[in-house]
């Protein structure tokens, strides 16, 4: 009987697998941005740092999706959350960062901002995105892929592992979009309701997060069958996957909250000197026209 040995650096190297499809939709996304952005560099203002977000978002869906993450995402649960968290709180708000829908409004003609108009003011969009909805659905589908059958479904089924990737980048993107607005929204909201709906999402991650972390018995049994002979114990393994989507998860929203507050104070100052400006000009006025009425 021989015991399964734990891989060594040169074999969890080996366990990069390149999907076509994945490599292709990500190369074309990263060629299609700098494209834009070599476009528009005369008019860009922060378009080092935006590029350098969007890039780094993509490396880490390539990471999620290609890597030795994504081989050992089907046998570990740890590895599997881990690759969650990067393509849901991670990934997301750093390729929204980058501002994708800004660059191609300023790089496209009137024909393309008219068709990135309809985009993302049509009925569809503007149904998806708004608050409500996207919050919903960012909870519904990350629960469905963590906590359901459906996890051990993607972990034996290709397709359903391609689905659950692309399902659960598409709703994180639309979770973040009116979060960080760093591009148009359908569904504009103003600072503190930006925060409110950042903060319930934190609360109610950590919640059921805390309520997982606290079970006795292990909810997916295909991976605790499955488990390689040398990693921990399913009921280790477990834990430690809800502890890498709780404290991860946790991270990543307090630096969304901090930056949406420091959004906030710059918002504020930029309007207390507007004010000012029309206070100053509306006391300039007034002193003329008390000279002139002097030398009346």
């Amino acid at each position: 009987m021989t015991t399964e040995r734990a891989p060594d650096l040169a074999a969890i190297a080996a366990r990069f697998s390149l999907d076509p499809l994945w490599a292709a939709a990500l190369l074309a996304a990263a060629v299609l941005y700098l494209a834009a952005l070599w476009r528009v560099r005369p008019r860009a203002s922060g378009g080092g740092w935006r590029a350098a977000a969007f890039l780094l978002g993509l490396a880490l869906v390539f990471a999620a999706t290609q890597s030795p993450l994504e081989h050992y995402g089907n046998r570990l649960l740890w590895a599997d959350f881990a690759g969650m968290l990067l393509l849901t709180m991670v990934a997301p708000p750093l390729l929204l960062l980058g501002s994708p829908l800004t660059l191609a409004f300023r790089a496209s003609g009137p024909r393309g901002r008219a068709r990135l108009r309809r985009f993302y003011r049509g009925r569809a969009m503007r149904v998806a995105a708004m608050p409500v909805v996207s919050w919903l659905l960012f909870a519904a589908v990350t629960y469905a892929w963590q906590f359901t059958a459906l996890t051990e479904e993607a972990a034996r089924n290709v397709f359903a592992r391609d689905l659950q990737q692309v399902s659960l980048l598409a709703v994180a993107l639309l979770f973040w979009w009116p979060a960080l607005c760093a591009d148009p929204v359908p569904w504009r909201m103003n600072h503190p309701l930006r925060l409110l709906y950042v903060a319930v999402e934190m609360t109610h991650k950590g919640l059921f997060g805390g309520m997982f972390l606290s079970l006795n018995t292990p909810v997916h049994e295909a991976f605790a069958a499955a488990a390689p002979a040398w990693s921990v114990s399913a009921m280790a393994d477990q834990r430690l996957a809800i502890l890498v989507l709780w404290v991860g998860g946790s991270l990543v929203f307090l630096v969304a909250l901090a930056f949406i507050a420091r959004d906030w104070a710059r918002h504020e100052g930029r309007r207390a000197e507007r004010v000012d400006r029309r206070l100053d000009a509306e006391r300039e006025a007034r002193r003329l026209r008390e000279r002139v009425f002097e030398r009346l």
